[in-house]
């Protein structure tokens, strides 16, 4: 399969290429850095990580700014590039950043220089998992950053929870060995380890997420077939997904696929694995599936503003900056320690994506009963809730 690098994110970076709008607000601007990859395996996160905050920072300015001063985004593609990443953090701290969003590829590398830089580090940071909580997810979190994304843990415990009841033949996991696929599949090993089962197969696969180049699985998925296993957690790329969906089919093997938080956050799987996707599991946000009215307006400003369908990623971001601006008004300041309190102190804020708050000890806002299980139905191309 080629490595797929998405048309649709030329033409969109196309669109938000020029800075947000600053009319409604005078004074100095306050800048808000955000670091994304926008090409290669997680390219269309990327973009809508950067599109969701274009949003918000509109919406910011048009009702006057925050304290008076308007919200300025200065945004970078990592292109999934650690060494890349961590020298534009550095930019954005030299040009005086008061927080920075991301990296939704690179967030050890953020979070991580968050902690040298004590500023904050927030939105969609590696979705949340190990990258915030190193130790699992009842150890402290990094102090400085503060993830909106859909977290590892949260999902891996819940396709967990799927697969203990439905998968009498045991488990095979497959994935990434960064903290994104060994977050994922910690959040799996808990659940497991709770009922006293075991995963049958555990095996990381090396992958190339600057291209998005597919890595061959016929190997990994024969040694499942051979191990009489029929359920396999696939946490890798939407290519390498897509790759496994076709290529069990060619080998016959009627494996129940479950995928990650990646998976059905937007078309990319779908569109490459066609008819192949169908009955893969995975979960989505509840606020998704029952969208309330803020959620509404905002899929139709996304739309009309990137003529695209948003994604749970363009929504978190969105968030993200949405509390920023709500922190900066309520310390009365832009200092990153100030901020850094006020983010520790902010409960039940009213988000798109719901009711989301933070503590000394919490610094993910997504739970796993936040979220409802999905199936792929290639038939109506749609996903749809799953009841078993």
């Amino acid at each position: 399969m080629k490595a797929l690098i998405a048309t649709s994110i030329f033409a969109a970076t196309a669109l938000f290429a020029c800075p947000a709008s600053q009319a409604a607000a005078g004074g100095d601007p306050i800048l808000v850095g955000l670091i994304a990859g926008t090409t290669g395996a997680y390219g269309t996160t990327g973009v809508a990580t950067v599109q969701g905050a274009q949003l918000a920072i509109a919406k910011v300015n048009a009702a006057g700014g925050v304290l008076g001063r308007p919200l300025k985004l200065e945004w970078y593609n990592d292109n999934a590039s650690a060494t890349l990443s961590g020298q534009l953090f550095a930019k954005l701290v030299s040009n005086g950043a008061v927080a920075i969003a991301g990296s939704p590829d690179t967030g050890p590398v953020t979070a991580q220089l968050a902690t040298r830089y004590k500023i904050p580090t927030i939105g969609v940071v590696d979705d949340g998992g190990l990258t915030v909580n190193p130790k699992g997810p009842s150890s402290p979190p990094n102090p400085w950053v503060f993830d909106f994304g859909l977290n590892t843990f949260a999902w891996g415990a819940k396709i967990a929870q799927h697969a203990l009841k439905n998968c009498p033949q045991g488990l095979a996991v497959l994935h990434d060995p960064s903290t994104y696929g060994e977050g994922g599949n910690y959040g799996i090993q808990l659940v497991y380890r709770k009922a006293n089962q075991t995963v049958k197969i555990d095996q990381t696969i090396t992958e190339n997420w600057s291209t998005g180049a597919t890595t061959g699985l016929m190997p990994q998925i024969s040694a499942i077939k051979a191990a009489g296993v029929t359920c396999a957690d696939v946490w890798l790329t939407p290519q390498d997904q897509a790759a496994f969906a076709q290529d069990k089919h060619s080998l016959g093997f009627a494996v129940t696929t479950y995928g990650n938080d990646e998976t059905n956050a937007d078309d990319t799987f779908a569109n490459l694995a066609g008819d192949y996707a169908d009955g893969t599991i995975s979960a989505v946000l509840t606020s998704d599936l029952h969208p309330s009215p803020a959620m509404l307006a905002f899929r139709e400003s996304y739309k009309n503003k990137f003529n695209a369908e948003s994604t749970p990623f363009a929504e978190t971001s969105y968030d993200s900056i949405l509390m920023l601006a709500q922190v900066i008004t309520k310390s009365n300041s832009t200092k990153p320690a100030d901020l850094q309190k006020e983010f520790n102190a902010t409960t039940n804020f009213d988000g798109i994506t719901g009711s989301l708050s933070f503590s000394p000890e919490n610094h993910i806002t997504i739970t796993p009963e936040q979220l409802t299980l999905v199936k792929y139905d290639a038939a109506s191309k749609k996903w749809v809730e799953l009841n078993d």
